[in-house]
């Protein structure tokens, strides 16, 4: 019963985060655990040694349903939606043949198993192929392959089996939720895509600049922002602008609810858990740099395999620096530097060599600088 319900309770739970992110993934994940613990529920209540009855059939029926949501969840993460599902009919079309025949008791043990299988070996090749940090996922996932073929084999404790279970969908559930997932939502991957050039430009390589304008006005960097976001759209480069604490506001954008050509990341802090609020063209994260180098590395690999020249604009490093140690931000920046150099995007950060004390730092940063403009 507790397997069945803890089951049932993180259903609601992935929606709402679904609903956060708008991740398709949660809401397939969402509906997998929902028809998954209905069939646990089902079959407490279907007498044992008669899983031919129409309550096994039934439970049979959701649990695949269950496989069918969680395998297309999976292939949402890389984008093979419609690869995983048709690969769900090699295993399952076969199993649903024998539900209706004489060998329904055997058989469908057998077939049982390899949804779990099936599941685990995806995310074990996603994770290796895609450098997708599955690994809580996937540790669940063999949890519950183990626990169910020794169940099906008569080797566990029914009773170990149900606590165990319950254990594996809790560390899966922490997987999901964890901030180890591609930030790269709809709405962000659909405004990269955007971008339509007004005149030619050369090809776009990618650097890194720093910019520091003499007489710095916060009205001054938002002006300089401003034009920056015209120009790189006359040219059909996308600018992300990745706004620290809430320094410069979607209101302080020139005609930004017009503006279809600047996409704002305001990195905020006070909260433990990833915000994933997603409005028009806006997105919140948490002030971690783990989460930060997540977004990071999503726009720079997706400008890549689809030749979307973009800006990222930082506003502004010297925040940054203050908030988590030049030597973290040095290190955060160092690691992105050759993806960056591989790309077309160009990473702009905002400093203030004034407001640092140790001016080595500064050097150091000016040093891996490909320009720095003040003008």
């Amino acid at each position: 019963m507790i397997n069945g319900l803890v089951t049932l309770y993180f259903a609601p739970s992935l929606y709402r985060t679904y609903r956060n992110t708008q991740r398709r993934f949660y809401l397939y994940w969402g509906l997998g655990y929902l028809f998954y613990g209905i069939n646990i529920i089902i079959r407490l209540f279907t007498p044992e040694g008669i899983e031919i009855s129409l309550g096994g059939m039934i439970a049979f029926f959701f649990v695949m349903l269950g496989f069918v949501f969680m395998v297309i969840g999976v292939g949402e993460l890389i984008d093979k939606t419609k690869l995983m599902l048709a690969s769900t009919l090699i295993i399952f079309l076969p199993a649903l043949q024998y539900v209706f025949g004489t060998e329904w008791v055997p058989i469908s043990l057998a077939f049982a198993t390899l949804p779990y299988l099936f599941i685990a070996l995806s995310l074990i090749i996603i994770s290796w192929k895609w450098k997708v940090d599955l690994r809580l996922l996937s540790v669940g996932w063999i949890i519950l392959l183990i626990v169910n073929i020794g169940f099906f084999i008569n080797k566990i404790d029914p009773g170990f089996v149900d606590l165990l279970s319950t254990v594996s969908k809790i560390i899966i559930y922490i997987g999901m939720v964890q901030p180890s997932f591609s930030f790269l939502v709809d709405d962000l991957r659909s405004f990269l895509l955007g971008g339509i050039p007004t005149k030619y430009s050369t090809v776009i390589h990618g650097s890194l600049n720093l910019v520091n304008l003499k007489n710095a006005t916060r009205e001054r960097d938002v002006a300089w922002i401003n034009e920056r976001v015209d120009n790189n759209s006359k040219i059909g480069v996308r600018t992300v602008l990745i706004t620290l604490y809430d320094l410069i506001t979607a209101r302080n954008i020139t005609h930004y609810d017009e503006n279809e050509d600047l996409y704002i990341v305001r990195i905020l802090q006070g909260t433990r858990n990833i915000l994933n609020t997603f409005e028009e063209r806006i997105m919140s994260i948490n002030d971690d740099l783990n989460q930060i180098d997540i977004l990071f590395s999503d726009i720079i690999n997706f400008s890549t395999e689809r030749k979307v020249p973009c800006e990222i604009i930082i506003y502004t490093f010297s925040h940054m620096v203050h908030t988590h140690g030049w030597r973290r931000v040095y290190s955060f920046i160092t690691t992105k530097i050759p993806l960056i150099k591989s790309s077309n995007v160009v990473l702009t950060g905002f400093y203030y060599p004034e407001s640092h004390e140790k001016k080595s730092e500064i050097l150091t940063f000016e040093r891996m600088a490909d320009s720095i403009i003040n003008q």
